[in-house]
């Protein structure tokens, strides 16, 4: 169970903008802006292929999933993170959305992660990501309402770990 809010001063962490680069460590963005496409259908589409590379373990399978997500208001305060160790996961807005991601570098022991490994991007305007397996995260910041196209790993095991972060008194202000 979440702390209750503490009234205490956040300390308040920058938001980067969401690039291929920068997001390396972590995954993949998801974007066609500056990728070459192929024209398929008779010219009458562009196929852009392998924008991202998705994890399942052995056991497990991928899936395709929507979440519908309600917009949410800054100041963010951050009180989780999450790891998938089975699976990537990837997160497209379909419809244009612009979301907050927070992530850490991959970490095996949970008890190592500290608060000033923490980045935080800002996605723009329909812009995914596919977090590799293994990367801690914070669950889904919608910046604005809307579904969310999400592919993950679904099977048998423990394919989503939790800390709790609120003690860390982290937030954004974006």
């Amino acid at each position: 169970m979440k702390n209750a809010p503490s009234t205490a001063p956040r300390r308040r962490l920058p938001v980067a903008e969401l690039t291929a680069a920068a997001f390396a460590p972590f995954g993949q963005v998801i974007d066609c802006a500056g990728r070459s496409g192929q024209p398929i259908n008779a010219a009458s589409s562009q196929r852009f292929s392998d924008l991202a590379q998705l994890e399942a373990d052995a056991d497990g399978r991928l899936a395709l999933s929507i979440f519908q997500a309600s917009a949410r208001r800054a100041p963010f305060a951050l009180d989780t993170l999450e790891c998938h160790p089975l699976g990537s996961q990837a997160f497209v807005p379909l419809h244009g959305q612009s979301f907050l991601i927070v992530v850490a570098s991959a970490r095996p022991d949970p008890q190592r992660i500290e608060a000033s490994a923490l980045q935080v991007f800002v996605s723009q305007r329909g812009q995914g990501i596919n977090f590799r397996r293994g990367v801690w995260h914070h669950p889904l910041l919608a910046l604005g309402n809307g579904d969310f196209l999400v592919a993950d790993r679904l099977g048998p095991g423990n394919n989503c770990e939790e800390i709790d972060i609120t003690h860390w008194q982290l937030g954004i202000d974006h």
